[in-house]
């Protein structure tokens, strides 16, 4: 189950304010209205918060100077900007001052509804990252990351190899598996560590910002910018800039992100002055790069330059009793999170937890001992506690699993591939929105795909 987000409504619009309130309280959310932004700071200090939903323009203070007093004074709070007066502008200003979404009005409900429930699951792999960072028991790993499999060796060794290097490094691995993680661990064995770490989800950048956002742009360089802005790769300076996803970055912008590899220099948008920039350059992908390249959908110099050092994350299914000591972990974070006393595995619950085959990763593992902790009572976790459990007998050797599905192949004499791969997405894809009720964040995860993958299919199909 998850908790209710606390969400706060600030807008000096009483209207506005009070009718977003009521009807986040009506889907779900914990909400409250506050009508100037010196109350809503004032809140702020009074109690735990997750959101706050703030418009643009107010008396006394603007959106944009809260916003900047919230990311100095409560990081942990995120926030979501709304305004009448959308401009490419203020939205990149917005963004840049550490705005996690912006919203123009008037909008749908839905809208901002579903901003919140991406939030919900960004804010979750956020802190799946710093509890694996931060877990109990780092003899048994290296910079935070848990596992003894010779996979996971591997990637220790790669990480000891390539930290103190200044060329790109590229971290590939299915969604869940904890490449923001090698990319930090990366950043802090470097010389730059002291430095800036911009970690930058490809995924989620506008594509009508994205140049913007990455190189920054100069003033007049569009109808509404009004001063000059430095982009993610100026910040990061002697630093680091992590490419999260790098896999969804528009071909346009591949073009100009391999220019800074090569010559270490940029163009701000609309501008002429050439800018050095001394950056290294750690990029994940969740696919592999060879089939976007021979689809056209990713360039192929940029490709061989990212490819020198490379470091694959291996799936959980391939990690043996890593499952079960990870499993270990999260349950003593739980029970410290919660304050209640550690719950532990029952045989047959670990016979599960090696059985399954986690499409989802460790980001599943986390989500299934969450969800068996509240289910257990008695203090120890039994198959029927997990998530993913049915009534049929675990296999206790990965060969004796039953196949998903079969084809019938006889008397055919010719296939039309691309024909049978397409209706085959096609019933997946179906089965996940039935199973998820229709939302698309949770149909994605049965289908251990990035919603970004899953909305691009399901628009393809």
């Amino acid at each position: 189950m998850r908790p209710r987000f606390r969400i706060m409504v600030v807008d000096d619009d009483r209207v506005s304010r009070v009718t977003t309130s009521q009807q986040l309280e009506a889907r779900g959310y914990e909400a409250e209205p506050a009508e100037n932004p010196f109350l809503a700071l004032r809140l702020l200090k009074e109690k735990p918060w997750d959101v706050v939903v703030t418009d643009l323009r107010m008396h006394g203070m603007t959106g944009i100077d809260l916003l900047k007093e919230i990311r100095t004074s409560h990081p942990e709070v995120e926030v979501i900007l709304m305004t009448a007066y959308a401009t490419v502008e203020t939205a990149v200003e917005a963004m840049q001052a550490g705005a996690v979404d912006y919203l123009v009005k008037p909008f749908r409900l839905e809208e901002l509804d579903l901003r919140l429930k991406r939030l919900f699951d960004l804010k979750a792999a956020r802190n799946e990252l710093e509890t694996l960072r931060s877990i109990l028991g780092t003899s048994q790993g290296a910079h935070g990351l848990i596992g003894q499999s010779p996979g996971m060796v591997q990637v220790y060794e790669r990480i000891e190899m390539f930290a103190d290097h200044d060329a790109p490094v590229l971290i590939t691995g299915e969604t869940g598996t904890g490449k923001e993680l090698v990319a930090r661990a990366l950043h802090e064995g470097s010389k730059r560590r002291k430095a800036e770490f911009v970690a930058i989800p490809c995924g989620s950048i506008p594509s009508e910002l994205a140049e913007s956002q990455l190189f920054g742009h100069e003033k007049g360089a569009f109808t509404s910018a009004h001063q000059r802005r430095e982009g993610c790769f100026e910040r990061a300076d002697g630093g680091t800039v992590l490419l999260d996803d790098v896999d969804d970055l528009p071909l346009e912008i591949q073009v100009k992100l391999l220019r800074v590899l090569q010559e270490g220099t940029l163009h701000r948008v609309g501008g002429t002055e050439e800018i050095s920039v001394d950056v290294r350059l750690i990029a994940t992908s969740k696919i592999g790069l060879e089939s976007a390249v021979a689809d056209n959908r990713f360039r192929d110099d940029l490709f061989y330059r990212l490819r020198g050092l490379e470091i694959r994350l291996p799936p959980l299914r391939e990690r043996g009793e890593d499952v079960l000591l990870l499993a270990q972990h999260f349950l003593k974070v739980l029970a410290v999170q919660d304050g209640t006393e550690e719950k532990e595995l029952s045989p047959n619950a670990a016979r599960a937890l090696m059985a399954h085959d986690w499409p989802g990763n460790v980001r599943e593992l986390r989500r299934s001992l969450e969800s068996a902790a509240i289910l257990c009572r008695q203090g120890k976790i039994e198959p029927e506690h997990l998530p993913f459990f049915d009534s049929r007998p675990i296999a206790t050797d990965r060969s004796q699993t039953h196949e998903l599905f079969t084809i019938h192949l006889d008397g055919q004499e010719k296939i039309d591939f691309a024909s049978v791969v397409q209706k085959f997405e096609q019933t997946l894809i179906r089965w996940a929105l039935a199973e998820a009720g229709g939302r698309q964040t949770q149909a994605a995860a049965l289908l251990g795909l990035p919603r970004t993958t899953f909305q691009s299919k399901l628009s393809a199909h």
